[in-house]
């Protein structure tokens, strides 16, 4: 049985090429301190503000626009609330859908005391508060069964 006699040459040239590589990245002025780019300063160089300091601008991914539907647009009497409606948006800020689970397998939705609707059915606006309108008082029983 032979035995393979390790080199300790080939190890120096493997741990060698590394530092070679750092020795190439150096500068040749004979300046041996790496310095910052953004940190140098010349004289004539005119302040930046950085972006956390100038005001705010939308980014394209940011929008004023909202997400999903807008609630004046989708709560209108007489108009058909969408199936599987979840949520309207008043400005950017979501509005999810309010109400409650039907025993006959629908939601009854409300929204903001004034409209109120089984989703893929008519839009009911009522004059005051919800419990006052005779119409949702029925709807009501009859989801409780």
């Amino acid at each position: 049985m032979t035995t393979r006699a390790r080199r300790p040459g080939g190890l120096l040239a493997v741990l060698a090429l590394p530092l070679a590589l750092l020795v190439g990245c150096g500068s040749d002025d004979g300046d041996d301190t790496a310095a910052d780019p953004a940190s140098s300063t010349s004289a004539t160089a005119t302040p930046t503000e950085s972006p956390s300091e100038s005001a705010p601008t939308e980014s394209p991914s940011e929008s004023a626009s909202p997400k999903g539907p807008v609630c004046d647009e989708v709560w209108v009497d007489g108009a058909k609330l969408p199936g599987g409606y979840q949520s309207c948006y008043v400005d950017d800020q979501r509005v999810k859908a309010d109400g409650r689970y039907c025993e006959f397998g629908k939601m009854l939705v409300t929204h903001e005391d004034g409209f109120w609707a089984v989703p893929a059915g008519p839009i009911h606006q009522v004059d005051g508060k919800l419990l006052d309108d005779a119409g949702y008082r029925k709807a009501l029983r009859q989801c409780g069964g």
